[in-house]
C-alpha cells in the first residue's frame, strides 16, 4: 500500500460511484484530494464571450463547495488551488512526497494535452500517474468492436450493444478519507478571483440549477419516483436533458452508470425501455465518437471531413443570433432563456442551432462555442457531437 496518493478531481465531483477515488482510498494510507481552477477555462474566446460563462462558473463553484463539505465529513479536506493543473498537481506531488497521482481520464484535446504535460512534469519527480476511464458506462474492452471500428451511426451502435451491454459495477463510497496533517487547504474562489465580474451574472438566477451531488441525486430520485416506477413516459424524448439531470452529469456530480442502474432497477417490470436509457446510450456513442475522431469534431468540416461545405464567418449575423435579434422570435426567446438560465430543452437547442446553420448559414462552430460558454450541462462530446450532426458534418 502506498503511503500517500494525490487525488486530482476533474469532471468527477462526487463521492458516490467514483471508481478512481475509491481505488485511491483503498491503495494509500493518506489521500490528498485537490481541485485546480484553471484560469484558461474562464478566458474570453476570439468571438468576445467567455469560454465558461459566469453562470456556469457559479454552478462549478457550488459543486466544488459541496464536494469539499462531503470530504470533510469523511475526515479529509479538499485542497483548492488556482493555476495550471499540469504545474500545480506536479508541485503538490513533490511538496507532499506523494507516490502516485490518481485522476480521471478525459478525451477532449485540451484536457488530454494537460494530462500529457502533467505526466512529463511528474517524471522529473519520479511520480507515477494513474488514469481511470470514468466518463462512459462501458469500458473500452467491453465494447463489441474496437474504437477504430466504431459504427458510423447511433442505430448501428445501439444494435451491436443490444445483446451484450456490459455496464460498469458500482464502486463503493469511501467511509473515511485520511488527510496528511500539514495540508493547507486554500479557499474556494469567488467569481472575481477567477477574473469574472459578478455583474456578468443574470439579474435573476432563481431558475438556474444549483451545483452539487445532493441535488443530482434528488433530481434522479424524483424522476425515478414520478416516471419510472409509475411506468409513465416523460413528456419529452430527451429526459436526460430536459429534467436537467445532465447539468450535474456534466461535472460528474453523478455518474452515467449510476443513473442507468437506478432507472433499470426501478423499471424491471416495464416492457419498453425508458427514454433516459436511450439518452445515456446516445451520450455514450458521442463520447466514443470524440475518442475516435478527436480534433476533427471541433473543425467546420466535422468528423466527416466535408471540406466542400463552406460556412460564412459573418460576425454581424452571428451577433444578431447570440443577442436574440434575429427575425425568428421563437429563436430569440430561446437564446434569452439560455443566457438567463444556462438551460434550454433539447428541442429548443435544435431550433436555435438550425436557425444559425440553415437560415443564416453561419459557421456552426461559433454556435457550438456559444453553447459551450452558457449551457450548464456542457460536455465536449455531447455539445460538439450534436452540432456536428445538425450541421450535416457529423455521424448520424
Amino acid at each position: 500500500m502506498a503511503r500517500r496518493i494525490i487525488y486530482w478531481f476533474r469532471n468527477d465531483l462526487r463521492l458516490k460511484d467514483n471508481q478512481a477515488l475509491s481505488a485511491a482510498v483503498g491503495s494509500a494510507e493518506e489521500i490528498l484530494p485537490v481541485y485546480v481552477f484553471d484560469p484558461r477555462q474562464f478566458e474570453k474566446t476570439k468571438l468576445g464571450f467567455r469560454r465558461t460563462s459566469a453562470l456556469r462558473t457559479r454552478f462549478l463553484i457550488e459543486s466544488i463547495a459541496e464536494l469539499r463539505e462531503n470530504i470533510r465529513q469523511k475526515g479529509g479536506d479538499l485542497l483548492i488551488r488556482i493555476g495550471k493543473p499540469e504545474e500545480i498537481v506536479a508541485r503538490l506531488a513533490e511538496d507532499y512526497h506523494a507516490e502516485y497521482i490518481y485522476t480521471s481520464k478525459e478525451i477532449a484535446p485540451q484536457e488530454t494535452r494537460i494530462e500529457s504535460s502533467l505526466s512529463k512534469n511528474l517524471k522529473i519527480a519520479n511520480v507515477d500517474i494513474k488514469l481511470f476511464w470514468m466518463d462512459t458506462m462501458i469500458n473500452a474492452f467491453d465494447l463489441p468492436f474496437p474504437v477504430s471500428k466504431l459504427p458510423s451511426g447511433f442505430a448501428d451502435f445501439e444494435r451491436l450493444l443490444s445483446n451484450d451491454l456490459k455496464i460498469k459495477d458500482q464502486f463503493p463510497t469511501p467511509e473515511k478519507i485520511a488527510l496528511p496533517a500539514d495540508c493547507e487547504a486554500g479557499a474556494i474562489p469567488g467569481l472575481p478571483e477567477l477574473g469574472i465580474d459578478p455583474n456578468e451574472l443574470p439579474a435573476d438566477t432563481s431558475k438556474a440549477s444549483r451545483g452539487g451531488e445532493a441535488h443530482a441525486l434528488a433530481v434522479l430520485k424524483e424522476y425515478v419516483e414520478q416516471y419510472v416506477k409509475k411506468d409513465i413516459p416523460h413528456p419529452s424524448a430527451e429526459p436526460l436533458t430536459d429534467t436537467r439531470l445532465s447539468d450535474w452529469l456534466s461535472l460528474g456530480c453523478v455518474s452515467a452508470s449510476y443513473i442507468y442502474r437506478s432507472v433499470k432497477a426501478a423499471q424491471s417490470h416495464a416492457v419498453t425501455e425508458d427514454a433516459i436509457i436511450i439518452n445515456l446510450l446516445k451520450r455514450e456513442f458521442l463520447h466514443w465518437t470524440l475518442l475516435r475522431f478527436g480534433p476533427r469534431m471541433f473543425k467546420p468540416s466535422g468528423v466527416k471531413h466535408l471540406f466542400n461545405r463552406r460556412w460564412k464567418n459573418d460576425n454581424a449575423a452571428f451577433d444578431k443570433w447570440r443577442n436574440g435579434q434575429t427575425e425568428n422570435q421563437s429563436v430569440n426567446g430561446i437564446i434569452e432563456k439560455l443566457t438567463t438560465t444556462g438551460f434550454i430543452t433539447a428541442a429548443e437547442r435544435e431550433m436555435a442551432a438550425r436557425c444559425l446553420v440553415d437560415d443564416l448559414d453561419v459557421n456552426w462552430t461559433w454556435g457550438a462555442m456559444y453553447f459551450e460558454s452558457l449551457l450548464l450541462d456542457y460536455e465536449a462530446s455531447v455539445n460538439w457531437g450534436r452540432w456536428n450532426t445538425l450541421a450535416g458534418v457529423g455521424e448520424d
